[in-house]
């Protein structure tokens, strides 16, 4: 090749993006076409052709004599590009001619005589299969490159989809967490009221006291379900801000049983505790994982028959603190393990005492322990019991 003339000698790796610049004598540094697709250097209208030169090279291991024109502040002429596949890189060169093979392989002196030498048989080839002077028929590459066109108008279509539902669902999150604030103070107040009223036992029958326990139960179960939605919408947002501090995880846990202990004697159970005789302390957000041992702690009462056992077991294990609950209740149907875990998902396991759920508990305490770097996770055998795990990394002291 003559060296005057404009040409370009490119490796690009299988998805057509130039890592080596062999040879360049265009308007644009080679530095400036390194990493770059090889399309990002063809005019827009030419494109699709430039995808049926990529696809010519994938399909029959070598393309030739392909007319493409590059970006206008590159070169207003017509350039005839060829390609090879060569081991498993896509070899490409063009010229503002069309030139003899075997010239322009001799007068580059840039690829070693194996490259040369597979690219002349690629091409001979070709000929061969030529029929009457006239190429190969390339419909098939044509379609493929009208089929690989449509994808990417579906890709664009699906991205601007993507954009769109995720601006609606970040607006969905605003709204529920503006619900829930303004709901939040209401309930709390209507619980405060039932609570003063009951107070007044001798001034109700027993009809009204039923009629006020309802309320505050009702109450309870609504500020539940409200703060649960303010977790939900936090989480969901990408917001979720953890406050680690250096907590004794085996005080904690025995505080959320000194509070739950109410519960679990209305319905005549029994809460064991187990931890290992180490003290250590653990970086965690102290009030985050209170909320996933209630959580765990509240659901076992409330799954459980009376008079059973409920066992809170702490251990250490290759650098993490695992915290089980284990209760003997009713159990979980092996196809309904997959519901756990996530948000509105309820299985067919009935409260035992009537107790209300919303179905977000288990999937705001994975969230919460996933933040923290750890794991939770679920066994369970009907008519025998379930257990809930969850593992943080610990730090001894």
């Amino acid at each position: 090749m003559n060296r005057k003339e404009e040409g370009i000698f490119l490796y690009c790796d299988n998805s057509g993006r130039i890592v080596e610049v062999l040879f360049n004598s265009l308007a644009i540094e080679s530095d400036k076409i390194v990493n770059h697709l090889f399309i990002d250097f063809v005019r827009v209208e030419n494109i699709s052709h430039a995808l049926d030169f990529f696809t010519g090279i994938k399909k029959g291991s070598a393309a030739f004599g392909y007319e493409l024109f590059l970006r206008p502040d590159i070169s207003q002429e017509v350039f005839y590009f060829s390609g090879a596949l060569i081991n498993g890189n896509i070899l490409i060169f063009g010229s503002e001619r069309r030139l003899d093979l075997n010239k322009f392989l001799n007068g580059m002196m840039l690829i070693n005589n194996e490259q040369v030498n597979r690219i002349r048989s690629l091409e001979k080839e070709r000929r061969i299969a030529s029929t009457d002077g006239k190429e190969i028929n390339f419909r098939l590459f044509d379609e493929l490159s009208r089929l690989n066109n449509e994808l990417v108008d579906m890709q664009r279509e699906l991205t601007k989809k993507n954009i769109e539902l995720a601006e609606l669902n970040k607006l969905k999150n605003q709204f529920i967490g503006m619900a829930a604030h303004d709901l939040r103070n209401p309930l709390g107040n209507i619980i405060n009221f039932a609570e003063f009223l009951r107070e007044e036992d001798d001034t109700f029958n027993d009809e009204q006291k039923e009629f006020l326990e309802n309320i505050k139960s009702q109450s309870s179960f609504m500020l539940s379900l409200v703060n649960e939605l303010l977790d939900i919408s936090v989480i969901e947002s990408g917001n979720v801000n953890l406050n680690f501090s250096e907590t004794d995880i085996v005080l904690l846990v025995q505080q959320v049983v000194h509070l739950d202990k109410a519960l679990a004697e209305k319905k005549d159970m029994k809460i064991e505790l187990h931890t290992e005789p180490v003290g250590f302390s653990i970086s965690i957000d102290e009030q985050k994982i209170r909320q996933v041992i209630t959580n765990l702690l509240t659901n076992a009462i409330k799954f459980s028959h009376p008079g059973s056992l409920i066992s809170i077991d702490l251990k250490i294990n290759e650098g993490q603190i695992i915290v089980s609950v284990k209760d003997e209740g009713q159990g979980i149907h092996p196809e309904e393990m997959e519901k756990l875990f996530k948000p509105f998902h309820k299985t067919n396991t009935k409260s035992t005492g009537g107790e209300k759920s919303t179905g977000l508990g288990l999937f705001i305490s994975k969230q919460i322990v996933n933040a923290h770097g750890g794991k939770i996770w679920a066994e369970s055998k009907l008519e025998e019991g379930s257990a809930f795990y969850f593992s943080l990394p610990l730090k001894l002291n």
